[in-house]
């Protein structure tokens, strides 16, 4: 089973969330970005606007991938104002019509664990089926990689 790993990151977490998860199950991974620089308190500032707006129209996935040549898609997200952030669901609401059958949410947070269920409804929503299964991370304070293998595993 072809698997692909894709990614957004601010500050470099979910990538290492992500990076962990495709050494594992073996799969390719790629970033998918709206191409705007988010670092430091004014990118972050930006980034919960954008969420909680929900402003987020442009989203590309960097490198030559096609989503159809996949058989699996595991999207890593961090989360923005207590909701999966507004560009990975604006890859899903782009691409949604190329991704696989299987699709898999890693949604990486830095509070306590939250009920995401309403949130992962609505990225369904923007899918237009329901995912294969998904789980949240928290990287405060956490050994998130451990985590994130744990995870990995199921998908072994």
């Amino acid at each position: 089973m072809r698997t692909l790993c894709l990614y957004y990151t601010r500050t470099n977490t979910t990538k290492e969330i992500m990076e962990n998860i495709a050494g594992i199950i073996g799969a390719d991974v790629a970033e998918y970005t709206d191409g705007k620089d988010r670092s430091g308190f004014l990118g972050y500032a930006g980034a919960c606007f954008a969420t909680v707006k929900n402003t987020i129209s442009k989203v590309s996935i960097r490198g030559e991938i096609n989503l159809k040549e996949y058989d699996r898609l595991v999207i890593g997200m961090p989360v923005w104002v207590e909701g999966p952030c507004a560009i990975g669901r604006a890859l899903i609401k782009k691409y949604s019509s190329v991704m696989p059958a299987e699709v898999y949410y890693v949604v990486a947070h830095m509070g306590d664990k939250h009920d995401y269920t309403a949130k992962i409804k609505a990225m369904d929503k923007l899918l237009g089926r329901p995912s294969a299964g998904q789980v949240s991370i928290r990287t405060k304070g956490n050994d998130y990689i451990r985590e994130s293998a744990a995870f990995a595993q199921t998908l072994v």
